[in-house]
């Protein structure tokens, strides 16, 4: 068929004729309705000859268009046009510039470079996840299928019509061989049966993971140059998919990396459950990997274990601001760019305590800031930015979360530690920088700021029954998901939102992302160890963020997903703002974290800190040894889990990840590990070997305890495709068994072995480990932490402020309550307790702490 220039197919007047092939010919056209040109492609009328392939590819592709996403070919519209000579089908799309990943790759026999590779990669992995995400496989990923505008976006092509072509052929799967009997050339043949996955050429059902191989055979020509499978003939390729795997990538491309490499043969594993269980795990690794600066410096790999929360050298508060003006002094505060320029600081704040969030005002004459000096609850103060100090503005226990050009404040009032790091969530309360209490409005926000007009307002609000956090813009439509969002930005034109998304509450292991305000995902960061602060350049066209481990990195990253490193010093700080005359808010100081063991009902205690942070994960019931991993800068890399006794003994070391419990008999535990996807491992304390608990294509929580008799755990988990529930496992094989349905989780064993403490979105509850009726806890007040089971029969609660826990045994059948400890934070400004683990005796129970120390300072110099 072919179309003359000048025919109008509804409101589009084609224009000419792009290019044809198998699936159609697609033509240059004008929309008359919005005057713009887009792309048609018209099916082949042998199509329009079978109504029911027609409708499930107009399900299909309907269904394509309403991904919306920057990696994906926008689909406008999908309709039908009649001519004399009969009907055919149409598809009107966006018009790409550029050319396709095949074209490409015919210009790079050696493969791409790996900095381009990652790029291509990464943003197709993206768009792969965006629509498994929305249940759509395209089943016909390909080069000829990945289209790279001239501005270096990867567009996916086709959704839709993979299906299509696939029910034209014979056999099912075996379609995309076939498809020659459509017009594609012998040529295209071997190529398009070598991206397909070992299920596709069996002719069995595919899912998602079959895109996941594709991509890994795309990935890996991109890297190489040349097609990981191939043979003389289609069968020979087929033989080759299903028994043989491509030559090694680090070998003939030095450039290829160990950690690369393992990547694309984690997609290309033959066996769906053994290859990663979604895209969007792949983007974060591709992610993780090193990428190359603006200035040509490569950026150092994630290594595959990495550190969660906050950990830096251990340094008193007061030799770190000495050590601060020393170096100051001595102008070792330098640039690490290309630039070198010098950077000044200038100190604001001088109290002891700890700063949170801080903003210019709009004129950047002055400043606000979040700070909980001398053990107090965070307040909220302003200084002249040319000045030091600070006055309080009467709004206390809150945190600042954003200040308008209109002077207005948005806060966060009683906001909440989450997981020792972050201060989240609050209720959102708004009020005028010159006086009088703010309004309350929103609860469970975590971050907040003002669009440039300063009248509209983007949140991130927790979702405690789905564990998340969400991005609403405007207020009450979702933009995007994620475990915890952080530093929530617009950019200065209001056109994007960044964000840095973090894994879990407890971890500041994250990328920095750039959403369009539609939602759109423009750009990702690489995953970085520790990832805190963000603003935006006061040119607007890229985002800086800080990296604070051992010293202080700050990165650029540009809305291509282009990053660079700015800054490289010794010290730690978090950047909080940017005026526009290029002045930058940061705080600076120190944090570490440890463990206190109080025995003897309370008469004795010890510091039982082993390394710079030791986070404190059970107690054994006899109350003689904890567990506990270090996440510290000491660590040098990924999560180390430990035993140690009570009486100051030296730690042993058992195994990697986070800990998670200890059997009573001690001589086992249940620890966590993140790669490549999270799982619940058993690590004997002794000699022995370690192994992996949770199912091949689950998702382990940190979350476990033992049962008595040593034999069995409770656990939390999910199973592909579904939402967290509790799971009773055996240790000497067979699958976890659940005994709550979705959304129903906890690990807290009663004495009698019969019940698990539980929280459901009807409340606190006791779930049969047997199965069943959920019982409602009796008398569980709001707030309430449950912290372990008393030897008769009681569960410890704790509730209470960051400054202050109260403990009370609650009977969960009858909610009667006693008061048992009051635990408060010493009278040592920076120290705050953690919740603490108890024996059932109630004589021994051991707490983690805090101590962290920062000051405000005004940076100039960075650019």
């Amino acid at each position: 068929m072919s179309i003359v220039p000048g025919t109008r197919i509804g409101s589009y007047e084609v224009l000419s004729l792009v290019g044809a092939g198998g699936m159609g010919e697609v033509y240059r056209a004008r929309d008359s309705k919005l005057a713009r040109e887009v792309a048609i492609k018209v099916l082949p009328a042998a199509f329009a000859a079978d109504a029911d392939r027609l409708h499930r590819f107009d399900q299909e592709a309907r269904a394509a268009a309403a991904l919306n996403h920057p990696n994906i070919l926008t689909v406008h519209e999908i309709g039908s046009h009649s001519t004399a000579s009969g009907s055919f089908p149409y598809v009107v799309s966006e018009l790409l510039e550029g050319r396709t990943l095949r074209e490409t790759l015919g210009e790079a026999p050696k493969g791409l470079s790996i900095r381009k590779a990652i790029d291509y990669a990464t943003q197709l992995a993206t768009g792969l996840a965006a629509a498994h995400e929305k249940g759509i496989v395209h089943r016909d990923v390909k080069p000829e299928n990945i289209f790279i505008t001239r501005d270096g976006r990867v567009k996916v092509l086709d959704f839709g019509l993979a299906k299509l072509k696939e029910d034209h052929a014979l056999g099912g799967s075996t379609a995309t061989m076939l498809a020659t009997q459509a017009g594609t050339s012998a040529g295209v043949v071997l190529g398009t049966v070598g991206y397909m996955s070992p299920e596709q050429v069996r002719a069995q059902t595919v899912d998602h993971r079959s895109d996941i191989f594709s991509f890994g055979a795309v990935l890996y020509e991109m890297l190489s140059g040349a097609r990981a499978f191939k043979g003389a003939t289609a069968a020979d390729t087929i033989t080759a998919i299903l028994s043989s795997e491509p030559p090694d990538l680090t070998g003939d491309h030095a450039s290829v990396t160990p950690a690369l490499d393992r990547i694309v043969r984690h997609c290309l594993e033959k066996t769906p459950e053994m290859r990663f269980q979604s895209a969007r795990d792949i983007a974060f690794n591709l992610e993780a990997l090193s990428t190359m600066s603006v200035t040509g410096t490569a950026v150092a790999a994630a290594p595959s274990m990495a550190r969660p929360t906050l950990r830096y050298r251990v340094l008193a508060a007061v030799v770190a601001v000495a050590m601060a003006a020393v170096a100051a002094a001595m102008g070792l505060w330098r640039l690490a760019s290309a630039s070198r320029a010098n950077v000044v600081f200038r100190q604001v704040t001088f109290r002891h305590g700890e700063l949170d969030n801080a903003r210019f005002t709009a004129d950047g004459q002055n400043i606000i800031y979040t700070a909980a000096w001398e053990g107090a609850p965070p307040e909220i103060f302003t200084v002249p930015s040319n000045q030091d100090g600070g006055r309080a503005l009467g709004i206390q226990n809150a945190r600042l979360l954003a200040v308008s050009k209109t002077g207005e404040l948005a806060v966060a009032l009683a906001p909440r530690r989450a997981g020792g790091n972050f201060l989240i969530p609050g209720t959102l309360a708004r009020g005028l920088m010159s006086g009088g209490a703010p309004k309350a409005e929103i609860e469970n926000v975590c971050e907040a700021d003002y669009a440039p007009d300063g009248k509209s307002l983007a949140i991130v609000r927790s979702v405690p029954d789905e564990r998340l956090t969400q991005l609403e813009f405007p207020i009450g439509t979702v933009l995007y998901k994620s475990p915890l969002l952080t530093d929530l930005r617009f950019s200065p034109d209001g056109k994007y939102l960044a964000a840095i998304e973090h894994r879990s509450s407890g971890d500041d292991r994250g990328n920095a992302i750039i959403l369009r305000t539609t939602g759109e995902k423009v750009a990702a960061g690489p995953l970085r160890d520790s990832q805190r602060g963000l603003v935006w350049s006061p040119a607007g066209n890229e985002i800086w963020l800080t990296s604070p481990l051992a010293d202080a990195r700050v990165f650029g990253l540009d809305l291509k997903g282009r990053s660079r490193e700015l800054l490289n010093m010794p010290g730690r700080f978090f950047i909080r703002d940017a005026a526009a005359d290029g002045r930058i808010l940061t705080d600076e100081g120190d944090t570490r974290r440890g463990i206190v063991v109080v025995t003897d009902n309370g008469e004795s205690q010890r510091d039982v800190s082993w390394l710079d942070y030791s986070f404190l994960r059970a107690i054994a019931n006899d109350g003689k040894t904890i567990l506990f991993e270090e996440e510290g800068h000491s660590n040098n890399g990924g999560y180390r889990t430990f035993v140690r006794n009570v009486d100051g003994s030296p730690a042993v070391e058992i195994g990697l990840g986070y800990g998670v419990a200890i059997s009573d008999d001690k001589a086992l535990t249940l620890s966590m590990r993140l790669e490549p996807a999270p799982e619940l491992w058993l690590q004997p304390v002794g000699a022995g070997q370690a192994r992996k608990l949770t199912p091949a294509g689950w998702t382990a929580t940190n979350g476990g305890r033992f049962f008595a008799d040593g034999k069995r755990i409770v656990t939390i988990a999910r199973e592909p495709n579904r939402q967290n529930r509790t799971y009773i496992q055996a240790l000497d094989g067979g699958a976890p068994r659940a005994i709550t349905d979705e959304r129903v989780t906890g690990v807290l064993i009663s004495p009698d072995q019969r019940w698990i403490a539980v929280q459901s979105p009807a409340g606190p509850a006791l779930a049969p480990v047997e199965g069943g009726a959920l019982r409602p806890i009796q008398g569980a007040q709001p707030g309430d932490a449950a912290r372990g089971w008393s030897d008769d029969g009681q569960i410890y609660v704790a509730n209470g402020q960051i400054t202050s826990l109260r403990i009370d045994k609650l009977n969960p059948l009858t909610g009667a309550r006693t008061r048992w400890r009051e635990l408060r934070a010493p009278a040592i400004v920076g120290v705050r307790p953690v919740l603490p683990f108890i024996t059932p005796d109630g004589k021994t129970y051991a707490y983690g702490y805090g101590l962290g120390f920062s000051d405000l300072y005004v940076m100039t110099g960075v650019r």
